[in-house]
């Protein structure tokens, strides 16, 4: 078998997707995408296709580093990383559907049959809007008053996350701030507390909350860890300038809550530079950014020697899922999975992930997890007829 050709499209709201086509017929999905960015990450798959055309899909590993190496030198970087991701997803959904066999099956086989799911939630109510349209139209069609009039109401916070888990089935949440790098927020740090207190109890004791606090001040990081770590979050997340390991260690030395971070580390080589230093107990590698499932199924195992647990980031569309849940299901140190709320649909009392795109869309059960595909490859197969209604819908370069 050997590779023919790479298509690309561009997938309503905002993804793009490659299908990788073979000589044979088999053809692999993956996802080449960095958010804002896709026009460059287009240009470097079409760049790369040339070192790919010919060869066999199957030699993943080979093919890997093909990619990595193809640039006189320049090497890793996050339009590059995030085209090999994608790639390398593909290839491993062609080598499934070759084996006539899921993707977790080659990797050595299920750890577990069902990947438990959380959802962001913050100072809205929750929505979700038609497959293909983006997560913002969803606001503007309803006319949603919470986000711009009850933001900063605690119980608002509180009313969203008991929807989320009383009424949508979810059994972990993650509550987003947005501290900037500025000292002047040192100010809001308390009410900050208040309001994560707030989600805690409309979640409920059984509920997991994790923290993401998007890159603030090392300064306003370590404030914040001391009002957020007292309600004991699952993970707080990205308490640190992603640029610098050692202000994150420095952080992580200065308490005892979890830390997470690495959803826009690309490859091993920066994971394993803040594992060695004890700087993590989370790690979360984007699938579609770090290097696909072959880059993070290494980045996982540094993590398990490490008693480091994996989330991997998955801000993406549901084709980014599918890879995600397949590499979640062998992973010993698996803790839980992200997925974009843009992908959400309710129907009959029931929360579905991917409905328009896939056939037989992921659904949330009673334990808010979903059950890992058994078909081959990638386990999915494309609703031509949704697809073909999401198709008809803008495209933007910017993230839905």
């Amino acid at each position: 078998m050997k590779i023919t050709k790479l298509e690309l499209i561009k997938v309503p709201p905002s993804w793009v997707w490659v299908k990788v086509h073979t000589d044979e017929g088999i053809v692999g999905l993956g996802e080449p995408y960095l958010e804002n960015h896709a026009d460059a990450v287009i240009a470097e798959v079409q760049r790369i296709e040339p070192f790919l055309i010919g060869q066999d899909p199957t030699r993943i590993e080979h093919l890997w580093e093909v990619m990595y190496h193809s640039g006189l030198g320049y090497k890793g970087g996050p339009i590059k990383m995030s085209a090999i991701s994608g790639i390398d997803i593909a290839l491993w959904d062609i080598a499934g559907k070759a084996a006539g066999l899921p993707i977790h099956k080659l990797l050595g086989g299920a750890t577990r049959d069902r990947i438990k799911m959380y959802r962001a939630t913050g100072g809205a109510l929750p929505h979700f809007v038609q497959p293909g349209e983006s997560y913002r139209a969803g606001y503007q069609r309803t006319g949603n008053q919470t986000e711009r009039r009850d933001r900063n109401d605690p119980a608002t916070w509180a009313e969203a996350a008991r929807i989320l888990t009383q009424e949508w089935g979810f059994r972990a949440l993650k509550v987003h701030f947005g501290p900037g790098e500025g000292l002047e927020v040192t100010s809001r740090v308390d009410h900050f507390g208040e309001l994560f207190a707030a989600v805690r109890a409309g979640a409920g004791p059984d509920v997991d909350v994790a923290v993401d606090i998007h890159n603030p001040h090392p300064a306003i990081a370590n404030q914040m860890i001391e009002v957020l770590a007292p309600h004991r979050p699952l993970f707080i997340e990205e308490p640190m300038p992603i640029e610098r390991v050692d202000a994150l260690v420095d952080i992580a030395r200065r308490t005892n809550a979890p830390i997470a971070a690495g959803e826009r580390w690309m490859g091993k080589w920066v994971f394993f530079d803040a594992l060695s230093r004890g700087a993590l107990s989370v790690l979360q590698p984007d699938i579609c950014h770090a290097g696909g499932i072959t880059e993070c199924r290494k980045i996982a195992v540094m993590g398990e020697a490490a008693f480091a647990k994996v989330a991997l980031h998955c801000p993406l569309s549901p084709l980014a899922l599918a890879a995600s849940i397949q590499l979640d299901a062998v992973l010993p140190n698996f803790l839980v999975q992200e997925h974009n709320e843009v992908i959400d649909w309710r129907e009959n009392g029931r929360t579905y992930f991917g409905k328009g795109y896939f056939k037989e869309p992921f659904v949330l059960d009673d334990e808010g997890c979903v059950r890992v595909p058994q078909g081959p490859g990638l386990g999915i197969e494309l609703d031509e007829e949704g697809m073909a209604e999401i198709m008809a819908r803008p495209w933007s370069s910017q993230r839905g």
